[in-house]
């Protein structure tokens, strides 16, 4: 099998479950008319992705080094695919949050797998560039579900139908996917990653992944609105599209944590400066490349009997708290919401870049 064809077939489900992802962010408006509620009421939904999110992850981390990557993986296509199409014949809210929940589960659990499995990856030395690649998907499945929006007209329903439709693709590819021959531990404890060996560094990267996910989720959510120029945001995504895989590519080259500290700094300074200009937000997009390898250096870190588990109750704290309830702490601040983005930004760069200089692999 081609090393071309490998890195494909695990980039392409991760770009599908992004796109599936993003959807309801562009119907928002007419999804709260047609279920005869209220756009927070239809926002909440989100969150509820985010908390099944990490809980997915979590899951399907656990269940990947119990039975192995690739048979959990195949699990996770049908928990985004499957709830998008029937998404499509939706009828209130309650059948929304529960689709969408499932959705936020399969997505993160998809994810959480994906990152190790481009660890575990012995066919390449570009394992930092794919896993910055893989991240920056998800910018382009944001373009991929604005791109369907704009031919959908009226009909916005479609999104979901499309989208679920096409992320059926992730089974064509999936006897593509590579697995290294590693020993499942099915005899590995869930309390191993608190062991006294390992909760070093099961905190430090849970700080990490909690901040860096409320930059980054805070960043992409909420920009769209403080800049109001479709276009702006479009080149924004463009750039964080490659600045991801630069990054990816720099910590293949130069170590994951020169990487992540140089761009985590330069985070913080533009942080700062989007607050002087908008058009300085683009610089936001570039550097939040810090964390565009981060899943991949998680699952490098830990032990490969506990890998899954490991990284992916790190991300589990981030996809919750920073994630699902970023753009909400945002809000909560008594400032205008420009200011008090960035203040946010600012806090949770240094954040970041403190403890990602902390982390350090197990050794035995």
């Amino acid at each position: 099998m081609s090393k071309f064809l490998s890195s494909i077939s695990v980039l392409i489900p991760f770009l599908l479950s992004a796109y599936v992802m993003y959807t309801i962010s562009f119907v928002i408006v007419p999804l709260a008319h047609y279920l005869s509620t209220s756009v927070p009421n239809v926002v909440l939904a989100i969150t509820l992705s985010w908390i099944g999110g990490g809980i997915g992850g979590f899951v399907f981390g656990r269940l990947s080094d119990l039975i192995g990557r690739k048979k959990a993986l195949i699990i996770s296509f049908f928990l985004f695919s499957i709830p998008a199409i029937l998404l499509y014949f939706v009828n209130n809210l309650l059948e929304l949050y529960i689709l969408w929940f499932i959705i936020g589960f399969g997505v993160n659990g998809e994810n959480g797998i994906s990152y190790v499995i481009i660890a575990e990856l012995r066919l390449t030395n570009l394992r930092g560039f794919l896993g910055g690649m893989m991240q920056g998907f998800y910018a382009l499945g944001a373009l991929l579900g604005a791109i369907t929006t704009t031919f959908m007209g009226d009909r916005f329903l479609l999104i979901f139908l499309i989208a679920g439709i096409v992320s059926l693709l992730s089974f064509i590819f999936y006897p593509f996917i590579p697995e290294e021959k590693v020993k499942y531990e099915s005899r590995s404890r869930l309390t191993d990653i608190f062991s006294q060996k390992m909760i070093g560094l099961t905190a430090i990267s849970s700080i990490a992944s909690l901040t860096s996910f409320l930059y980054i989720i805070s960043a992409f959510e909420l920009l769209p609105t403080i800049l109001q120029n479709n276009e702006l945001v479009a080149i924004g995504d463009i750039i964080a599209v490659l600045s991801f895989s630069l990054s990816g590519y720099i910590s293949d080259i130069k170590g994951r944590k020169f990487s992540a500290i140089i761009f985590g700094i330069l985070a913080v300074i533009s942080s700062a400066l989007f607050l002087l200009s908008n058009i300085l937000a683009l610089t936001i997009y570039f550097s939040s490349a810090f964390f565009a390898f981060f899943g991949v250096w998680l699952s490098e870190l830990y032990p490969p009997q506990v890998r899954g588990t490991g990284s992916n109750f790190a991300l589990l704290i981030g996809r919750i708290i920073g994630g699902g309830f970023g753009t909400f702490i945002v809000t909560l601040l008594p400032f205008p919401l420009k200011i008090s983005l960035g203040i946010v930004l600012i806090i949770a760069s240094v954040i970041s870049v403190i403890s990602m200089n902390l982390l350090r692999p197990i050794t035995n």
